[in-house]
């Protein structure tokens, strides 16, 4: 249980982030089609994936 937390702590932090630079080159005028911006987007889609995988797993865990 612990590594659990630990881990879901590191992907918060991660994907908190990812989040915020996104947002902050966004908002410096960077075009949604800038390879910057799209590899930020991929990245914190995938750290987003193993979040919902890590919890879904842990619920599913619980159930049994």
């Amino acid at each position: 249980m612990k590594d659990y937390n630990n881990d879901l702590k590191t992907l918060l932090v991660t994907i908190e982030d990812l989040r915020e630079e996104l947002h902050r080159f966004v908002g410096q005028g960077r075009s949604i089609l800038d390879p910057l911006v799209l590899k930020l987007s991929q990245n914190l889609d995938e750290e987003l994936n193993k979040y919902y995988r890590l919890t879904n797993e842990q619920k599913r865990a619980s159930n049994f």
